[in-house]
């Protein structure tokens, strides 16, 4: 089968279509991605390959780029969705009229369903399948279950990405994965429904071995430029005999600086240590809000303010570089709550912290909690992500809009609560707009890349606000 690969953008490279990409062409299929932002004539270009069938990203928060793509390309196509939103929002197949969806982890049902469709076989009976039938409705099968062997497979297909378009290859920092999963269940994430999706029969993390990781991170490194890594799991090194081991081999076989999430409640003094000597330069906790209660009640993450202190303390002062991840504006959250979680995190001496505006996924407990206080949301249809707005927040929506542009800054350069009060008044956030270019010079220094590397690359792909929702077991 001729398979066509359509993502938007290359800030939208994902780790999860690289790897069942590589499923895809051991069994002999042949593959083309196409990043339509970056094609000039991509309509021509795609119906010049002939493909047999579509594979489209469809993400939350970019349905009308979608239905802009999905116009483009030949009726007789047939397009397969993945992504969040064909994962967690199965309406999207009748509301853009595409032939069907395949749902979560892709790495087993995604080649199912295309040697399937080779050998002219029954969809409808293969697991996590979204069918539109002739009729407008929509059937859904049961989800497979993903896979507990992360090692056996293909290595992902990079080269989809960095020689088709030779400007990714150039990027001398680079995302891997070395597992997948979380121990929480955070009200505002995907996990909870990823795990309901499977009937909660998988362990919360599943890792590839040492071994395994070290195979890809070679790979990569003999064909490109990598001077700087990041890995992308939702919670890096939980297990304590695989960090050591991890520790013990990363520098010698590999030898670069990387970057890392986790979450506080792994970060004890050995794993703090263990993770310095392993090379890490920067190692993101996510604090979401200053408050314990609210962390605990809005947003369904039962970690204490004294265990983040605990962990940004243990990692800054083996030198590793702490970044934060913060969510302002969440249902019933006020303006004071929102400058408290700036104010911890001027304490935690956070060097590159992140906040974005609370948005809730569909079917999240968030979402639950919104609906519950009359918050109405825009249609899935008609909005993406650099238009989410401060709908959740009690209060003036258009304050934590600014508080949002100004955070890096007020936090960097602890900025009284006094200064930072009259720079987010109503109608201050429009004039708050060039501090997305300090925003992006933070951004390096969490990448560790030149300026002249970041320009070269900014130059093709744009703003990373245009980013689709993914997530790196979900294309």
């Amino acid at each position: 089968m001729r398979v066509a690969l359509i993502q938007a953008s290359a800030v939208d490279e994902s780790l999860a279509l690289a790897e069942v990409a590589g499923v895809l062409k051991q069994r002999g299929h042949r593959l083309r991605l196409f990043l339509e932002r970056h094609e000039v004539r991509f309509q021509t270009k795609v119906e010049a390959f002939r493909p047999d069938v579509a594979v489209v990203q469809a993400a939350i928060m970019c349905e009308p780029w979608l239905k802009s793509v999905l116009a483009r390309l030949p009726k007789t196509l047939p397009t397969l969705l993945v992504g969040t939103a064909a994962t967690f929002d199965a309406d999207i197949v009748s509301r853009t009229g595409a032939f069907g969806a395949v749902q979560g982890e892709l790495d087993d049902a995604l080649p199912a369903v295309v040697d399937a469709m080779e050998a002219g076989g029954d969809l409808s009976e293969i697991p996590s399948v979204v069918l539109l039938r002739p009729d407008g409705t929509v059937h859904v099968s049961p989800w497979s279950e993903p896979p507990d062997d992360l090692d056996g497979r293909a290595l992902p297909d990079r080269a989809m990405y960095f020689d088709t378009y030779p400007f990714m290859g150039r990027f001398p920092w680079k995302r891997f994965t070395t597992g997948r999963g979380c121990v929480h269940s955070c009200g505002f994430c995907y996990l909870p429904q990823l795990r309901a999706g499977y009937g909660g029969l998988k362990p919360a993390v599943r890792r590839k071995s040492v071994s395994r990781v070290l195979e890809e991170v070679r790979a990569v490194q003999r064909r490109w430029p990598l001077r700087s890594l990041h890995f992308a799991d939702d919670l890096f090194a939980p297990s304590r005999p695989w960090l050591e081991e991890f520790a013990d081999r990363f520098p010698r076989e590999v030898g670069l600086p990387f970057s890392c999430n986790t979450s506080p409640e792994t970060v004890t003094e050995r794993n703090a240590e263990l993770l310095a000597r392993a090379g890490a330069r920067v190692v993101g906790i996510g604090v979401e809000v200053a408050s314990d209660e609210q962390r605990v009640n809005l947003l369904g993450r039962p970690t204490s303010n004294e265990a983040i202190r605990r962990a940004a303390s243990r990692l800054k002062a083996r030198g590793v570089r702490l970044a934060t991840f913060n969510m302002l504006a969440n249902p019933g959250e006020g303006l004071e709550d929102a400058l408290e979680t700036m104010r911890f995190n001027q304490e935690l001496g956070a060097d590159f912290p992140r906040a974005q505006l609370a948005y809730p996924t569909p079917g999240s407990h968030l979402e639950t909690l919104s609906s519950q206080r009359g918050v109405e949301l825009p249609s899935p249809d008609s909005f993406e992500r650099k238009d989410v707005r401060a709908w959740c927040a009690d209060g003036d929506g258009s304050s934590f809009e600014s508080l949002a542009r100004v955070f890096r800054l007020a936090v960097r350069w602890r900025l009284p609560t006094s200064v930072v009060r009259p720079l987010i008044s109503t109608g201050a956030s429009s004039a708050l707009a060039p501090l997305v270019f300090y925003d992006a010079a933070l951004e390096l220094g969490w990448t560790g890349v030149s300026i002249v590397d970041a320009l070269r690359y900014a130059r093709h792909t744009g703003p990373p606000v245009s980013r689709a929702t993914y997530h790196e077991s979900i294309p």
